[in-house]
């Protein structure tokens, strides 16, 4: 049984709402000081691109850029851009949840590693 829009969409909320929640509280975690130091400045893709801040924007990313992704292989990296060309820009994260081939515990692995822009 799938989920219909309306589910997906719920499904997408409560998860957006949760990595807000978890960042948040996470982030009262962290030492004072300023936050560059606690991540890395930089990350290198399966590409060999590298990528500043260590995140990787779903709306501007290439298909070989995206295959750098935990979880993410050929066909997802081609879903996520058919997607976003349908679709138009990812609002957050969560939403990857739309894309065919992406699911709860996918969008896990990615969330620390993607971005939606500014």
């Amino acid at each position: 049984m799938g989920l219909t829009g309306g589910d997906r969409a719920a499904l997408a909320a409560v998860l957006a709402a949760l990595a807000a929640m978890l960042a948040v509280f996470g982030l009262r975690a962290l030492p004072a000081g300023p936050l560059e130091a606690v991540g890395p400045a930089a990350v290198e893709t399966a590409a060999g691109e590298t990528v500043e801040g260590g995140l990787v924007d779903v709306n501007t990313a290439d298909e070989e850029t995206l295959m750098g992704l935990p979880g993410i292989g050929e066909a997802r990296a081609a879903a996520i851009i058919a997607y976003r060309e349908e679709h138009g820009p990812f609002r957050s994260p969560a939403e990857l949840l739309n894309v065919p081939g992406i699911g709860a515990g996918v969008l896990e692995g990615l969330l620390d590693h993607v971005t939606t822009g500014g």
